[in-house]
């Protein structure tokens, strides 16, 4: 894990997504991206195709997906993008688009964990988990899951888990015993807390995940990153909350704007001289961990026992799926 002394900041929350990588070739790199058909997902997968990268999408809108790809491709005729079907809603559908990619043989250099919702209009997923945490987390860990024999096979490779600075107001005290950790970060029902608590907790999840996967996969030529897009983006992820979207629109002058938002998913993806800086905290283009609750994330027996707890809830549901014929039939 580098220091970010040793290295000089070009980038900050200002800078556009494709600045970043200017001038990178990523032609021959496989991308996957979830959540690419609104928000920051658009310009992250646009800046990487644009670059030359084999761009894979994971959206649950074929549809909108098709259009996305068109208008790259008008773009630039060459560019390299695929379109596999995934709701993150459905843990079936979810292994589905797992076993489909996996079909295709084809590598990962970087798996980029994008999409998420925040104050869903339904509470719960098709899974019958509470929203944030099955769509947030538990599908994005499935993924993981799935895809990391074939990351490793693809090294030297990345992850990238995009989360949020408010994992801070999670509700998680270092003072808590383990299981109590577990309880408030895994919500058994979507009244346990509200929308904003509910989101801060699947992104502590994220954080967590993610420098879980530092301490085990770094050493195989795995670098992970912790992202924070920054604060008010302009993005369609709060489409279910009128509230907090009306006041987005307010605050608009003071936001980033998509390609802002993206900006440090791109730069941590696909640019050389940040290959190394794994199991860090990304705001603005630069690893600064001031606004990382620490004293929780850094918790690696929190980050143990969340990765088996999470293992646990999927072995549960996918034998279930798989006891219905759901995968088979």
């Amino acid at each position: 894990m580098s220091e970010n002394k040793q290295r000089i900041r070009k980038f900050n929350g200002s800078t556009y997504a494709p600045v970043t990588i200017k001038g990178v070739n990523l032609a021959g790199k496989t991308f996957l991206i979830t959540g690419t058909t609104s928000g920051i997902g658009i310009e992250t997968a646009r800046s990487l195709a644009f670059n030359g990268a084999h761009v894979v999408m994971l959206n649950r809108n074929v549809a909108e997906s098709e259009k996305l790809k068109k208008k790259i491709v008008e773009e630039m005729y060459d560019a390299e993008i695929d379109i596999i079907e995934c709701d993150l809603n459905s843990l079936a559908s979810v292994k589905r688009a797992a076993d489909v990619f996996i079909e295709k043989h084809w590598p990962i250099h970087c798996l980029i964990l994008n999409a998420g919702v925040f104050g869903t209009a339904s509470k719960t997923t098709v899974d019958g988990l509470e929203s944030h945490f099955g769509i947030n987390h538990l599908a994005h860990f499935l993924l993981i899951q799935e895809f990391l024999p074939i990351i490793r096979n693809s090294t030297p490779s990345r992850i990238i888990l995009v989360s949020s600075s408010v994992h801070a107001s999670c509700g998680v005290t270092p003072e808590m015993s383990i299981d109590q950790k577990i309880k408030v970060l895994c919500p058994e029902s979507p009244l346990d807390a509200s929308w904003f608590r509910l989101y801060s907790r699947s992104k502590m999840c994220n954080m967590l995940i993610a420098f879980k996967l530092h301490r085990d996969e770094y050493l195989n030529g795995i670098s992970t990153y912790s992202v924070h897009p920054g604060n008010g983006v302009r993005t369609s992820i709060f489409r279910d909350s009128w509230l907090v979207s009306f006041a987005s629109i307010l605050l608009t002058p003071f936001t980033k704007n998509i390609s802002q938002g993206a900006s440090t998913t791109v730069y941590c993806a696909g640019h050389p001289e940040v290959a190394n800086v794994s199991g860090k905290y990304w705001e603005s283009n630069w690893d600064d961990e001031k606004n990382l609750y620490k004293e929780v994330a850094r918790d690696e027996e929190l980050q143990d026992s969340l990765w088996k707890h999470s293992e646990s809830i999927l072995m549960k549901y996918l034998d279930d799926r798989k006891n219905s014929c759901l995968f088979e039939c």
